[in-house]
């Protein structure tokens, strides 16, 4: 009898097959297969900047006024923010539960390599996001300045009307183009996640773990409350079941857990959710590169939070209400103001620590397991962006009927 997967199982099996051969298999064997997972990772990053140009100029350019423009990103950084204090909320919940960091102890020696990130100023931030030389921006990778671009070029396409008409058919045709080359790449999917997974099998082993392994739980456990929450919104503001969606959401999740990077999986994010999950092209192509930069639950809101309790634990700090409340409203601030900046997870905690008035030197003990973390870190980033793109497309399938 034929067994027949499913895409988003596929891509599952891929995961754990990478994750156990890689573990029994030497490293020189991983240096012939891990080059597959970066082909992989490098074609993704291929169809990014033309991917979400060309389909949030598409998605502008059809919509029917301006008030609905302004609509969808309010109604986008609301969710982005609802969601983010209710991850820091429940970072600091399950930290306190788990407490990590007891009976851990600082080593000398990675105090001494440990170098804290520098925190970016508010308005640095904020010109970053303003477009300056735009082939520049793409050569260092920074996406947000090209979305807001994109949505200046899409809205001023929309004002030209039948003026316009020519350009509007170009960059329509040019997405689903852009659309139609991502799923030949997405269709690889089980091959770069297995061969992206061996590495992470062969380079991890319970030695390096243990020690960390409720810091570890404590994360992840975190992660899987917030998918619950996640559910819960879905059913209550977006009407949709939670299973359904999930299922259909799979594959964008599998491919994030596995790459570790919400960038990165930002094409799969986008064909997932205007093929399997039915969202409108203008909402999807919106919320989704904007959720890749600033939708950061896992990173941003979860992890800080925990590794603030760690740091509070190793250090013996009877941590205060005030200070418990500053955690969870810097998260979730911070998520939002340091988007787009590299490393994401590292600048995040930084600024959590230091607004509570925590040593930074507890941030230390937890770099070297960061990729083992920023799997699920980056899983939990992803399907936060997809869940509030559901229901911004639900909001805005509503205000379409009312304008009308």
């Amino acid at each position: 009898m034929r067994i027949k997967l499913g895409f988003g199982n596929q891509c599952l099996l891929a995961l754990v097959l990478g994750l156990v051969f890689g573990h029994y298999v030497s490293s020189d064997i991983i240096g012939y297969i891990s080059p597959f997972g970066d082909a992989f990772l490098k074609l993704l990053k291929l169809v990014i900047v033309p991917l979400t140009f060309s389909t949030i100029v598409a998605s502008f350019s059809k919509l029917e006024s301006i008030a609905l423009v302004k609509k969808l990103g309010l109604n986008t950084l609301l969710w982005f923010v609802i969601t983010a204090i209710l991850a820091s909320g429940i970072g600091v919940i399950v930290g306190s539960v788990f407490n990590p960091g007891s009976n851990l102890q600082l080593d000398p020696q990675l105090l001494s390599q440990y170098t804290p990130r520098e925190i970016p100023t508010i308005a640095s931030t904020l010109l970053n996001m303003i477009p300056g030389n735009l082939i520049k921006d793409i050569a260092d990778g920074k996406v947000i300045p090209v979305i807001v671009f994109a949505i200046f070029f899409g809205v001023a396409l929309t004002s030209l009307h039948e003026k316009g008409k020519n350009l509007r058919n170009f960059f329509d045709e040019f997405s689903h183009t852009m659309f139609k080359i991502t799923r030949v790449i997405i269709r690889m999917s089980p091959i770069g996640i297995f061969a992206l997974a061996a590495p992470i099998g062969n380079e991890y082993g319970l030695a390096t773990l243990l020690p960390l392994f409720k810091f570890i739980i404590a994360i992840y456990l975190a992660c899987v409350v917030q998918l619950c929450i996640y559910a819960v919104l879905l059913i209550i503001a977006a009407k949709k079941n939670p299973y359904t969606f999930f299922k259909e959401f799979w594959p964008a999740m599998i491919t994030a857990f596995t790459t570790s990077s919400s960038l990165g999986t930002l094409p799969v994010t986008l064909e997932t959710l205007v093929d399997r999950v039915k969202i409108r092209e203008q909402v999807a192509g919106f919320v989704a590169p904007l959720g890749a930069t600033m939708k950061m639950d896992g990173c941003g809101a979860i992890y800080p939070a925990i590794v603030c309790i760690l740091t509070a634990n190793i250090f013996h700090i009877d941590l205060s209400i005030q200070q418990y409340i500053m955690i969870v409203l810097t998260s979730a601030i911070a998520t939002i103001g340091t988007a787009g900046v590299p490393g994401t997870a590292s600048i995040m905690a930084t600024v959590v620590l230091v607004s509570v008035g925590l040593p930074l030197e507890g941030l230390a003990l937890v770099i070297g397991i960061d990729k083992v973390i920023d799997m699920m870190r980056t899983m939990t980033n992803v399907t936060g962006s997809g869940v509030c793109a559901t229901i911004v497309n639900k909001n805005y399938k509503e205000d379409r009927v009312l304008s009308k």
